[in-house]
């Protein structure tokens, strides 16, 4: 069950920007309070106080004004430039026998099978579960039990088990977590990707000198050849 919260209010009397920007000054914070059918309520509550309420996550809220109690939600919280201070606040009355659509933590509990026999790694995919639920029994929070969670087997929305009045309007099929396994890519160089590159052949000392005595030779023979080729000349008697 959710925590109860309550905050008292007065009424406000002068409406303006000016006039609020005086009020919050002393440390009050303008507020509406919207109810169906009826004209709305100008309303003052401590700054302070209802900055303690956003903190907590406050949902459901007691509040005390000068025309009676009411069950109320936060519709709408408008802040300063720097985005720190609020500076108005919007509350909607609540009726107490009507279904409300809201979202709430999802919180897994326990180690699964699959992570501590198996090897796996537990992937959670849904964190905030989106409800329907009466305003008196609001969870703070829904938590589930993955103990018994093996590898590669899936937990679903229909695998949750709710607190009672409390149903899921997600789909039934939708994935919340598994335990796999988590595959280490190896990480290929890019001189590698490119295609490896044959070293130079690196010659001995001795193959080199006799390919240099090699070269000078057939050149030697070219010269040899080209020398016997040429016809002899004729001498004159």
């Amino acid at each position: 069950m959710a925590e109860q919260f309550s905050i008292k209010a007065e009424k406000r009397e002068a409406l303006g920007t000016r006039v609020s920007r005086r009020l919050r000054k002393t440390g009050k914070l303008p507020a509406v309070l919207a109810r169906k059918g009826e004209e709305p309520l100008h309303l003052l509550v401590d700054a302070k106080e209802f900055s303690q309420l956003v903190k907590k996550h406050a949902r459901l809220i007691n509040l005390d004004h000068p025309a009676g109690k009411d069950k109320v939600f936060i519709k709408e919280v408008q802040y300063d430039h720097l985005d720190e201070h609020a500076i108005h606040v919007d509350f909607t009355k609540v009726a107490m026998d009507q279904l409300l659509t809201i979202e709430v933590p999802l919180i897994l509990k326990g180690k699964p099978v699959g992570v501590t026999e198996e090897g796996g790694v537990l992937d959670q995919y849904v964190k905030v579960l989106k409800i329907q639920v009466l305003p008196d029994a609001i969870p703070d929070h829904i938590e589930a039990d993955v103990a018994g969670l093996k590898k590669d087997v899936k937990f679903q929305i229909k695998d949750l088990v709710l607190p009672a009045g409390v149903k899921s309007t997600q789909d039934p099929e939708l994935l919340v977590a598994i335990v796999q396994e988590h595959k280490v890519e190896e990480v290929v160089p890019a001189a590698a990707a490119a295609g490896a590159v044959e070293p130079e052949l690196i010659k001995k000392p001795k193959e080199v000198e006799e390919e240099a005595e090699a070269e000078a030779s057939g050149k030697g023979a070219e010269k040899g050849e080209k020398k016997e080729a040429a016809p002899k000349k004729e001498e004159k008697k």
